[in-house]
């Protein structure tokens, strides 16, 4: 934390200095004095990171640091902010109001000269504690580390007499290590307490390996050249001395005694490329080598990967029990006691230990050691499950396996200081939570985590924030899962959202609390009023003035009246409030006054008063994120902007009907990802939304031609995501201009547009040629003949198609020529009455969507076709004969729905003629082939009412907060 708190500060300044260099006339000498000063602190800073973690004098320190840090950063961006807006007055008027104006910016000169003069001092001081805290004897903390590294120091022989599911792991890898036609390097990974070291020690002692020449060596982060190199000539050759040997020495001798041999080496427990560098030079070879490691990344080129796996909740079952020493008749006979009419039994508790452990080997130990103690009656069981949390911390009595904490903790001390803050930020997402990587990689680049330095050629900070991320994922901090919703597929990731080990989620909370960076809290735990007529939060006592950042997260069943407490916060940099079901959010509820130095508000899933974000978030000038996500809000004040520093805007509100918004957008210079309402909207005061202004600008979502000017797109020269709506055949050109050569991903949804003639299926065939599509639906599109035909280099990375109640015939088999081709869903279409999906036809579709198909007589899918679907949906093709035999033989596939098919057609569908992974479902509705939306070509919305927030605010505790 300590190096990542200087180096966001030298960041801000670096920024700062560049880019208002001619605001800041007569401070600037000032300035540089404070950057001058604060890189000497920077490299005292990441001594200090690396040796001394658990200092309490430190940790005041980078306290100390933190507050200067925030403080210079705001004040010089006010000051350019103020200087900034009044020296770009051109009227006459504003000419003679310019006299006044100098008058004012000299104060403000004045002001920032003497904050930073006083900060200068502050940092001198600063930098001679530290100099001191450094300086001085370090022989306790030399035995700290030592006494730490012995208890990681492991050896091949040590006694392993717990061990679980991990069987064919062993034989696989004993299989490599005795294949002698050339040298394998295998390389065990995983998070920590997994057990990878177990794993290789079953290895390394296995019969059939018992007569090669074997070393073990462990590594435990500081590795010693020599002291390593020598420990593995000594135990290939005992008779050896290594005493005073140089390192070209040990690999000559160790190279010399393995040539020809039948050999392996185990190099546990290694955390650096540079580790693996230096050793593989004394292995010849012929030598066999396995690696255990936390990181993905160590000796990419060189190794296999054997990712270890968590043992399944009958594995971890079956080794708390041998852990805990319980009785095997206690397995077998389940002991009943009815306490309070609750019926348990110590299986029952011992698998909700486990299934709490997640399936990580090493705190079911620490558990079971705790068990193996205490007597094997329930209560003593239930007492250590209601304590899990505090005993696989402080691992209270367990021998060996004295803390997890301790284990994880390594992972955590050895990652550089960028990742520290981005691993940390994860504490504001809840236990559990799947994380988006989206807003993941919006907020870290909100908060300046995302370094500009790291930028590549033609890369965004949103390319560095998602390497930050699968970095965290390589050191096996991070779990990443990958898409499952095709809707949001994206060609450039392969996941879409990320989660934490309840255990590392432990670590990453108890670390961000104790250096005051996030607060975590559930609303549910603040409820007061329980009757729903009446319900609110009450914050008061919970959160304290200290904390710079804050996430809530409202997962009730009921909408909140009100939420009390925020408006006592002060000095905030992070607001994060999701609320789902909603909560009301009044114009008292948060002060912002007390914050104005806030980077990110994110207020998610709320009902605010009035309908109307309060004007006074205009006067947030630091604000990065703003976030109206699921909110009910209908209209933007115009004071919007006034944020300067704006970066990310997202007003995917709640409503079906447009979103008032004035027409300033175009003036945030520095907004890089603008998300629009999917329902439209309306431009206060008439005309089209202008976006001409924002060459920044990233990521566009959600553009209706109908609302926005569409000839703006072009002048986006940075623009790399575009999710766009088209009305006529002319907005296309514009979507799709060489102009934007930076664009990398194009949505379009063409909506009710001609193109039946040939010029206009010409711009179509233009499109499709484009290398950014990757998502095309046709609404109610007039194709006249057919779709386009393939064209070698057309929809080359096209992931989605949606074709509905577009008129002209389709060749479904065309699109078998698209190679990226996931997703197909065809609604409502013309189409030949046989469909042929011939050998090796569609290779990456995972999903299928037919419906209202009257033409689809006949389906048949040869051998290998479709070979990764997923997912088939089939809905009211009421002339289709059978679902195609060659479905059986797709071993990918999972799920199949079948919905207001003929009831003959129905029954050929068996759940035994497919395997058992696959889950059938079959619906026939009470009034099958009827389809209102269908029948009357209308949007389902507008079948419904929804609430005009632009009436007044209505109070009602007897009906909730909000009346609709």
């Amino acid at each position: 934390m300590a190096e990542y708190l200087a180096n966001v500060f030298l960041e801000t300044l670096r920024d700062l200095v560049v880019e208002e260099t001619k605001f800041l006339v007569g401070v600037g000498a000032d300035v540089e004095k404070v950057k001058r000063d604060l890189e000497s602190v920077h490299a005292l800073l990441m001594k200090a990171d690396r040796e001394r973690h658990d200092s309490p004098t430190l940790k005041t320190y980078i306290h100390q640091l933190k507050d200067l840090a925030f403080k210079a950063e705001n004040l010089l961006e006010t000051y350019a902010v103020e200087v900034q807006s009044k020296r770009g007055l051109r009227s006459l008027k504003d000419k003679f109001q310019r006299y006044f104006c100098i008058m004012s910016e000299c104060y403000s000169v004045h002001e920032v000269g003497k904050e930073a003069r006083d900060i200068i001092p502050a940092l001198a001081d600063l930098t001679h504690k530290l100099e001191s805290e450094l300086g001085q004897d370090s022989s306790s903390l030399s035995k700290q580390e030592a006494q730490l590294r012995q208890l990681r120091e492991t050896s091949a022989h040590d006694n392993e007499p717990h061990f679980v599911g991990m069987e064919e792991d062993i034989e696989t890898l004993v299989s490599k290590m005795k294949d002698g036609e050339r040298q394998r390097v295998v390389k065990i990974y995983g998070m920590g307490g997994l057990g990878k070291t177990t794993l290789a020690k079953k290895v390394y002692n296995h019969r059939d390996l018992q007569s090669y020449a074997r070393a073990w060596v462990c590594i435990t982060q500081q590795l010693e050249h020599k002291s390593c190199l020598g420990k593995i000539l000594k135990q290939l050759d005992r008779d050896v001395n290594v005493n005073g040997m140089e390192v070209d020495e040990l690999v000559t001798e160790i190279q010399g005694f393995l040539k020809g041999r039948k050999c392996m080496v185990v190099i546990d427990d290694i955390w650096e490329d540079d580790h693996w560098e230096i050793i593989k030079k004394a292995l010849p070879v012929n030598c066999n080598v396995i690696l255990t490691t936390r990181y993905e990344n160590i000796a990419n080129q060189q190794s296999e990967p054997h990712k270890l796996r968590f043992l399944t909740k009958d594995e971890g079952w079956a080794l708390l029990q041998k852990v805990a020493a319980f009785p095997t008749s206690y397995y077998f006979v389940r002991i009943v006691i009815v306490d309070a009419d609750l019926k348990s039994s110590i299986e029952d508790i011992g698998r909700q230990i486990v299934s709490k452990c997640e399936g990580l080997p090493l705190s079911i130990c620490v558990i079971g050691g705790i068990l193996r103690q205490k007597k094997h009656t329930l209560l003593e069981w239930r007492r250590v499950n209601e304590n899990m949390e505090s005993y696989l911390r402080h691992g209270e009595g367990v021998g060996e396996y004295t803390r997890v904490k301790h284990v994880l903790e390594l992972s955590y001390n050895a990652l550089p200081y960028y990742l520290k803050p981005c691993f940390l930020y994860l504490a504001g997402f809840s236990e559990d939570e799947e994380i988006e990587t989206e807003t993941l990689y919006l907020m870290w680049m909100a908060e300046g985590f995302i370094s500009y330095q790291d930028k590549g050629r033609n890369e965004t900070l949103r390319d560095v924030a998602k390497r930050y991320l699968i970095e965290l994922a390589m050191r096996c901090m991070v779990q990443l899962h990958e898409v499952e919703n095709l809707e949001i597929y994206s060609p450039r990731d392969k996941f879409n959202c990320c989660k934490l080990h309840d255990l590392m989620h432990d670590l990453c909370s108890e670390k961000a609390q104790g250096e005051k960076f996030m607060r975590y809290t559930n609303a549910s735990k603040h409820l007061i009023d329980i009757p729903s007529t009446s319900r609110r939060l009450a914050l008061h006592q919970s959160i304290d003035n200290s904390v710079s950042r804050l996430a809530i997260k409202n997962d009730l069943d009921d909408n909140v009246q009100s939420i009390d407490g925020l408006e006592k916060l002060k000095d905030l940099r992070t607001f994060y409030l999701r609320a789902h079901p909603n909560i009301c959010f009044k114009k008292s509820t948060f002060n912002f006054e007390k914050s104005k130095c806030l980077r990110i508000f994110m207020v998610e899933g709320c009902i605010f008063e009035g309908g109307q974000l309060p004007n006074k978030v205009g006067k947030l000038i630091h604000l990065r994120y703003l976030s109206l996500l699921l909110s009910c809000v209908s209209k933007l004040p115009r004071s919007i902007w006034s944020l300067p520093y704006l970066q990310i805007l997202d007003l995917r509100v709640t409503l079906f009907k447009a979103f008032r918004l004035p027409n300033v957008i175009w003036k945030m210079k520095r907004l890089k990802h603008l998300f629009l309402p999917y329902f439209g909207i309306e431009v206060i005061g008439g005309g089209k939304l202008r976006l001409d202004g924002l060459e920044e600008l990233e990521t566009l979502v959600y553009i209706n031609s109908e609302t926005c000017c569409i000839e703006d797109i072009p002048k986006l020269v940075n623009l790399q995501s575009l999710d766009v709506i088209v009305h006529d055949v002319e907005s296309m050109p514009m979507v799709f201009s060489n102009k934007n050569s930076q664009l990398r991903e194009t949505r379009l949804l063409a909506n009710a547009c001609d193109l039946s003639s040939e010029k206009d299926r010409e711009i179509l065939n233009g499109g499709l040629m484009s290398s950014s599509l990757v998502n095309l639906c046709l609404w109610q599109c007039n194709m006249s003949d057919c779709f386009p035909c393939y064209k070698q280099g057309m929809c080359q990375n096209l992931v989605k198609l949606t074709l509905t109640r577009c008129k002209g015939k389709v060749d479904v088999m065309k699109f078998a020529e698209y190679p990226m081709l996931q997703t197909l869903s065809l609604e409502q279409v013309e189409m030949t009455e046989t469909l042929i999906c011939h050998s090796n036809s569609f290779r990456r579709l995972k999903e299928l969507n037919l419906e209202y198909l009257d033409d689809l007589k006949k389906w048949e899918v040869k051998d290998r076709a479709m070979p990764k679907l997923i997912s088939l949906k089939i809905v009211e093709c009421p002339n289709l004969e059978k679902v195609p035999d060659g479905l059986r033989f797709i071993s990918t596939l999972r799920k199949m729905k079948i919905e207001n098919m003929p009831r003959e057609f129905m029954e050929t569908v068996k759940e035994e003629h497919y395997a058992a992974s696959v889950k059938i479902e079959k619906i026939l509705s009470s009034f099958p082939f009827l389809d209102l939306h269908r029948e009357l070509d209308l949007p389902r919305e507008d079948d419904c009412s929804f609430p005009d927030l632009d009436s007044p605010w209505e109070d009602d505790s007897s009906q909730g907060c909000c009346v609709w």
